[in-house]
């Protein structure tokens, strides 16, 4: 993707961008568009080099340079005959000449930044929530879409890349926007993807084995992690959960300013559940000598924790905290997450995205908090799983569930039993297991098992569709499936009809 500026006639001197960078073949190198793939460099680009997982991009430096680089920006010395910038990370240089071309959108904006093992997405939600009931214009970037301002659509969320990001913080400012709060993953964090922004806030939601698939070993996740901090502006402040083990003992080595928040220790922002249903919960918001009542549709302790982060992120822009509380409640309910589905049946039903070990003991946990029976699991099988992960998910389930059904997130019709079977590796009772692969019968199935007072998570999916049926490609979800079941069984009124709910046979 080639990112190019209109600002500047001459180019901006990438001297100013990169003041470490060593140049080689010239001195004075200014950059109006640069390009990290030599395939698509266009002519007048600055073409930077980048080692990539299966492909050297300082390989194709001579390639890049036939399609029209007139510089090149590499981590070793090549072979050229343009002016060559040598850096220590060439990624890093990218993503800074990336958000540099577009005008330096951090600058322009109060930004948040949200990263952690669980919790991103919520807590991104929620900061925006809090910050636009203070009348606050905000931007979003997560997993649930894209918002670049007021009266503008949400866009579906593709693989962040620094010119990505850099367009849409751009976008962000100039549509009037005063706040973007941007979730961020540990593997954005470990590509360097988020090195261009600059964060007013950096939250940390918390820091667990998570995507070892990718880093390969715990060190390398926590140190990703904590690239996030890395981003902070001299001004910025950091939210830690004082809870969190990994997160505890950051607060006295974190160079800038930390708000901490917690339930259980002496935390600048605390929690103190009130009650908790199956539909909802009350928790106190405590910070020092202020205090609300906060009342949510989302359940569990780790969203208490999301709250808690959210409102560390509102004290840190001066909001008051009956605002925050008001943002809070208004923000407490997302799609595919943790959502609650009901139509009058006497067992808990929810879905969730989890897909991961920790995602899914957080999420069983939450239910078995709540429901006085059996706690019923619909898990997926996700393809670009490691058999090591399918077997974690198995302990989890083996460890939180009584009862499971593993299933895919699809309904192709290809069916491969092995990634299915790794999963049972994971259990000492693998009698508790019902191996079902069409989802819509999965779910029906576990719904029909669940008796009075039981929990059914089903899990993998959220809000995305896993299937398209019909002549028309009608969309369906894990949601739609659950409402079709349960309003053809439930004890309700016969007479009920809706023009959103199917009938379960119009699944089968």
């Amino acid at each position: 993707m080639s990112t190019q500026t209109a600002n500047y006639v001459d180019g901006i001197p990438v001297r100013e961008i990169l003041p470490n960078a060593k140049f080689v073949g010239g001195q004075s190198v200014n950059v109006n568009s640069c390009c990290g793939q030599w395939d698509e460099c266009q002519a007048g680009d600055l073409y930077v080099a980048i080692l990539g997982a299966e492909l050297d991009g300082h390989d194709f430096c001579p390639q890049a340079i036939e399609n029209g680089a007139t510089a090149v920006i590499t981590e070793r010395l090549v072979a050229t005959n343009v002016p060559q910038i040598l850096v220590q990370d060439s990624r890093q240089a990218y993503a800074r000449i990336c958000h540099a071309l577009a005008g330096g959108p951090s600058q322009r904006l109060t930004t948040v930044g949200v990263s952690g093992s669980v919790g991103k997405t919520i807590t991104s939600h929620l900061v925006q929530s809090i910050l636009e009931v203070a009348g606050h214009t905000t931007g979003r970037s997560s997993s649930l879409g894209v918002s670049v301002g007021k009266n503008t659509p949400t866009l579906p969320r593709k693989p962040l890349n620094p010119p990505l990001i850099a367009e849409q913080m751009a976008q962000m400012a100039m549509n009037d926007c005063t706040h973007a709060v941007i979730e961020v993953s540990s593997r954005d964090l470990a590509k360097r993807n988020f090195a261009g922004v600059e964060l007013d806030v950096a939250v940390l939601t918390n820091m667990r084995d998570e995507d070892i698939d990718f880093h390969g070993t715990r060190q390398n996740y926590k140190r990703s992690q904590l690239r996030i901090l890395d981003s902070l502006k001299p001004t910025g402040m950091a939210i830690l959960n004082l809870d969190d083990p990994a997160s505890h003992f950051l607060v006295e080595s974190c160079t800038s300013p930390v708000l901490t928040v917690g339930m259980t220790q002496d935390a600048n922002v605390r929690g103190q559940l009130l009650e908790r249903l199956d539909s909802e919960q009350t928790f106190m918001v405590v910070t020092g000598s202020e205090s609300v009542a906060v009342r949510t549709q989302m359940i569990g302790d780790e969203h208490i924790y999301n709250c808690l982060n959210a409102v560390a992120v509102g004290l840190a822009q001066g909001i008051d905290l009956q605002s925050i509380a008001k943002g809070l409640e208004q923000g407490s309910k997302l799609p595919g997450r943790m959502e609650r589905i009901e139509c009058g049946q006497d067992h808990g039903v929810w879905i969730d995205t989890a897909k991961t070990p920790v995602q899914l003991a957080t999420a069983l946990r939450t239910i078995r908090q709540v429901v006085k029976g059996k706690v019923w699991c619909v898990c997926s099988i996700v393809n670009d799983q490691s058999h090591e992960h399918r077997k974690r998910m198995g302990e989890v389930l083996d460890l939180a569930a009584d009862n499971v059904v593993v299933t895919r997130d699809s309904v192709d019709s290809a069916i491969d039993y092995e990634p299915m079977h790794q999963m049972f590796d994971g259990f000492e009772e693998p009698q508790k297991v019902q191996l079902i692969p069409n989802r819509f019968r999965a779910i029906e199935w576990a719904l029909g098992q669940a008796g009075p007072n039981d929990g059914v998570l089903v899990a993998g999916c959220g809000e995305r569709p896993f299937a398209l049926l019909g002549d028309e490609n009608w969309t369906i979800a894990d949601r739609d499936v659950c409402e079709a079941w349960l309003f053809d069984n439930a004890s309700i009124d016969s007479n009920f009809t809706s023009p959103d709910i199917y009938r379960i046979d119009d699944y089968r």
